[in-house]
Parts: structure tokens; sequence; C-alpha cells
């Protein structure tokens, strides 16, 4: 699309973390009473979180990024820097 001689884009981006060692906050879960619960994993020294990055748009995608440590304003910059700018100037923008 356009808007008079200037392209427009629309990008879309988003990050996730995953903890290794099962999910964090409030768990809700159901088991049947007559039995003894199950576990299923245990983790000493925790397992752990992965963080990654992504973003797409009309003309592609950018490669998932794997993040290190804490995201805060500094490195949510040097991931725009890294991984956005040079997709965004691939397309144009």
């Amino acid at each position: 699309m356009s808007y008079g001689d200037k392209w427009m884009a629309l990008l879309f981006s988003d990050g996730k973390k995953w903890n290794l060692d099962g999910p964090d906050g409030n768990v809700k879960y159901c088991h049947d009473l007559r039995r003894e619960p199950r576990k299923f994993f245990s983790s000493q020294s925790g397992g752990g979180s992965v963080m990654v990055w992504a973003a797409f748009g009309f003309n592609g995608q950018v490669s998932l990024a794997f993040l290190d440590g804490r995201q805060n304003s500094p490195k949510y910059i040097e991931t725009l820097e890294n991984h956005l700018m040079p997709f965004a100037e691939k397309i144009g923008g």
C-alpha cells in the first residue's frame, strides 16, 4: 500500500520467555482425588529459561532472536538495532 510517494510498512514484534522447569505464576490443575498425586519432574537448582524475540510484516519476517538475560530498555534497544533495523532497511524503510 502506498500513501502518496511513500510506502508504509506495518511490523509486528513480540518477545516470549519460557521457563525450562515448568510454568511460573499461578498454575491450576486438577487430579483424581482417589489417587496419589504424581510428580513428573524435579529440578535441583532451577531449570533456567529462554527468551526469544521475533517480528514480521507484509514483506517478510525477522529471524528468531534468542536473547540473553533480563530485557531492560537498553537491551531491548540493542535487540531492535541488531534484528529489526536490518530487516527494516532491507524492505526499504
